[in-house]
């Protein structure tokens, strides 16, 4: 079934003349539970990975997260701590994050570094085809892209971003594809762990953050939205789709726009996909019309089951000219 965005509430070629100049197509993935083909398009699920091809893996050291139950007739000195009880909590436990209490019980939280004897294999995230996904630019030669990344934490003097594979290759190359990926030998959690999604593209249009905009214009859409309340169509909520996407603009909620310029040639690199912690970001400007008659939820939402920072969305960046096609993250 095709998912279709909705007309916008907001003419914004209309209300901020000039703007058109700017736009970009994107393509929504519209992630959504099922069993995709090993050759097709698909989020989570086994990739087209040919049998004498060695499988990524990731060396670690490993940040996970420890959980130290506490007897019952301990557990109520937690509901409420006193500065001791937490001081001494923070000395004795590694990395020491809090307490948490469910019906099973009340537990203490740390995080580990973890060192594993083998590498850890990279978990499947993503395959796009070109022949599905109108926004995917791919180096000469290949039409598919195959995203891995390692779904565990990493010590905080290791390199910036997720452990990540982008894999540019040609499908027809494939005559002895794996039939199963190897699995991790550490997970940190099950929300880097992509649940098994079919795909339904579709392109829309995007417009870019009103500080890419030349000042003027820029200016005229942040007035605007400073008038608008909280349950009120904006720019902001209309111009860029949320959810799993290929390329059109990004945003910059959290920060000012950063450059994200190849290491090599020193140019910008392109958004390729974005990874979002959810399908929905409040209001209704892009709840799909099938969908309609579904009220956004966080269950019904996150049907990849992948979650980055703290509900966050993980941007991927490439420069497609330059050799190997360098790639950069932002998280925001």
């Amino acid at each position: 079934m095709p998912l279709t965005s909705p007309v916008p509430p907001l003419d914004l070629v209309r209300m901020f003349p000039g703007v058109e100049a700017f736009a970009r197509t994107a393509t929504r993935l519209h992630p959504r539970p099922g069993t995709p083909s090993v050759s097709g398009s698909h989020v989570g699920g086994m990739l087209l990975w040919p049998r004498d091809e060695p499988w990524p893996a990731c060396p670690g050291p490993h940040v996970v997260r420890t959980e130290i139950e506490v007897p019952p007739e301990f557990a109520g000195l937690l509901m409420r701590p006193s500065p001791e009880v937490m001081t001494g909590l923070a000395q004795q436990v590694p990395g020491f994050v809090g307490t948490m209490t469910t019906e099973a019980g009340t537990v203490v939280l740390g995080r580990e570094v973890v060192s594993e004897p083998t590498a850890s294999p990279l978990v499947p995230v993503a395959q796009l085809r070109a022949a599905d996904v109108p926004d995917l630019r791919c180096p000469s030669g290949a039409d598919v892209l195959q995203v891995l990344w390692c779904p565990n934490d990493h010590p905080a003097d290791a390199p910036t971003g997720l452990p990540m594979l982008l894999k540019w290759r040609t499908a027809s190359a494939v005559v002895d594809p794996l039939d199963v990926a190897p699995a991790p030998v550490v997970a940190r959690d099950q929300d880097r762990l992509p649940r098994p999604c079919v795909l339904h593209p579709e392109q829309v249009t995007e417009y870019p953050w009103w500080q890419e905009l030349p000042d003027e214009l820029g200016r005229r859409i942040r007035d605007f939205d400073d008038t608008r309340g909280f349950d009120e169509d904006s720019y902001f909520s209309v111009s860029q789709a949320p959810g799993w996407k290929v390329g059109g603009c990004p945003s910059w909620e959290v920060s000012d726009p950063y450059p994200m310029d190849c290491p090599h040639c020193r140019r910008p690199m392109d958004l390729l996909l974005t990874v979002d912690s959810t399908e929905d970001r409040g209001g209704d400007a892009w709840l799909p019309v099938e969908e309609a008659h579904l009220r956004t939820s966080h269950t019904d939402h996150t049907p990849t089951g992948v979650t980055v920072g703290r509900f966050a969305r993980l941007r991927i960046f490439v420069c497609l000219t330059c050799p190997d096609t360098p790639m950069g993250q932002s998280l925001q």
